[in-house]
């Protein structure tokens, strides 16, 4: 993944000499050698707009309860797995705030579990005994977008919508399905890892 994708490390810099909200328009441009390069802040004119930010409405809540809970509670845990499984943690942390809102008992209204809400059918296939554990949770989620990336070569754009939409349906359409839930669900998550405070992390 490392090869095809770069992040520019301009957004964690804001954001840590900035008490005030980071610009987090998500913008693109491919290398020579097809590498994916990501920036808050880009320079030049071969830049094109990738994901606009949106008011941090929630809209992709697949979860119910009214409890809070903290990202700082998983850090360590998500960092140990993504390292163990060769992942950047700031890709599982996008993934978890958008799908969860780092809540472990989430569940969709699709039946979807866990801090990752991950599908019965995909749990069982993982070997998960108990998904609202959040270290089994966390493990099968990683391993799933892990095996994703490698599946689409590295394009994680490709890897989170199917992670939202499944496997079959990115490549029935040959990219991102047009459905609306699926785009949104990829321009919040790539909109958290890169414009959130993740990247680098």
């Amino acid at each position: 993944m490392n090869r095809l994708i770069s992040i520019s490390m301009c957004v964690l810099i804001l954001v840590l000499v900035s008490a005030q909200p980071s610009h987090a328009d998500i913008y693109m441009k491919r290398g020579p050698d097809g590498t994916m390069h990501f920036s808050n802040c880009p320079m030049g004119t071969d830049w094109t707009l990738y994901a606009k930010e949106t008011k941090r409405q929630k809209k992709y809540t697949p979860y119910t309860t009214q409890r809070k809970f903290s990202r700082a509670q998983f850090d360590s845990l998500i960092a140990a797995i993504a390292r163990n499984q060769g992942m950047n943690p700031s890709v599982i942390k996008g993934i978890i705030e958008v799908e969860s809102g780092y809540n472990p008992y989430a569940r969709s209204s699709k039946g979807a579990m866990g801090l990752m809400q991950l599908m019965p059918q995909t749990a069982q296939d993982l070997g998960v005994s108990d998904p609202w554990d959040p270290t089994e949770n966390i493990t099968a989620g990683t391993k799933y977008i892990s095996w994703l990336l490698r599946k689409y070569n590295g394009n994680l754009t490709l890897a989170l919508a199917a992670y939202n939409a499944g496997p079959a349906a990115v490549d029935s359409y040959g990219g991102i399905p047009p459905y609306q839930e699926t785009t949104d669900y990829v321009r919040n998550v790539l909109v958290r890892i890169y414009g959130g405070g993740y990247a680098g992390q």
